[in-house]
């Protein structure tokens, strides 16, 4: 007959709360049995006890994950103004850029574009999708810039699974280095897409696409942008009267 070796095991113990004598409790680990705590109490001390102990189990959960969202949200970029952002149409845009659509969201101001955007981006994100949002004349201001901070910004839009360009068009005329990178980000994703990663992006402007040409740059690179943005991306109109005025949701 085999034995199995046997690990320090301590005594029985009584229960702190009535008093109950508790046995030792083992399990089997690799062939040794090893000491696996004690029997539980059924007692109303013990069962409030551990009652308490899950509470506080949730409790540090639910913290962790608080903080891991938060911390998502901050590498997004998305605005804090907009991190409760609800749309009617959130869901149903999240689901078209899951499967890897790319939406042009254009209308007058205060017709919900950017809140639509970044509804659905919350989703998106929230469905562990890798986010960035970027408003375009901060975007155009850092790609004049030279160095290695411009390529880790260009690389990091470029792999993220959504990029949100906000106002694009807005600033006027942007530099032809400036210009040029921008396409370059577009162009990037566009031939980086896979069935698996289809990286798509969604980009919102007063303007439709066609005025975004002259809007972005003067130059060839303003006309490549707005080419590209008709390749891959579908445009949304955002019609009706400016809900930020009128109090319209």
């Amino acid at each position: 007959m085999q034995t199995t070796p046997r690990g320090f095991v301590p005594g029985p113990k009584p229960c702190p709360h009535c008093g109950r004598v508790l046995q030792p409790l083992t399990a089997d680990l690799n062939g040794r049995e090893v000491f696996a705590g004690w029997e539980p109490c059924g007692c109303d001390g013990a069962a409030a006890a551990r009652a308490e102990w899950e509470a506080e189990r949730r409790r540090a959960d639910e913290a962790a994950s608080a903080a891991s969202w938060e911390r998502k949200l901050d590498a997004s970029g998305i605005p804090p103004r907009f991190r409760d952002a609800r749309h009617p149409w959130a869901r149903r845009l999240a689901e078209r850029i899951a499967a890897g659509d790319g939406l042009y969201l254009h209308g007058g101001n205060g017709t919900g574009k950017t809140t639509l955007a970044c509804a659905a981006a919350l989703i998106c994100l929230r469905n562990g999708m890798s986010v960035r949002f970027a408003v375009a004349t901060k975007l155009l201001d850092e790609l004049r810039e030279f160095g290695e901070a411009q390529r880790e910004l260009l690389a990091a839009l470029a792999r993220c699974d959504l990029l949100v360009v906000d106002d694009l068009g807005k600033e006027g005329a942007a530099t032809p280095r400036a210009a040029e990178k921008l396409f370059d980000l577009f162009n990037d994703r566009y031939n980086s897409q896979t069935l698996v990663h289809p990286r798509p992006f969604v980009v919102t402007s007063n303007f439709p696409r066609n005025e975004v040409a002259v809007r972005v740059s003067d130059g060839g690179s303003g006309v490549a942008i707005a080419s590209r943005l008709r390749e891959t991306t579908e445009a949304v109109l955002m019609g009706g009267e400016d809900w930020r005025i009128h109090g319209k949701n």
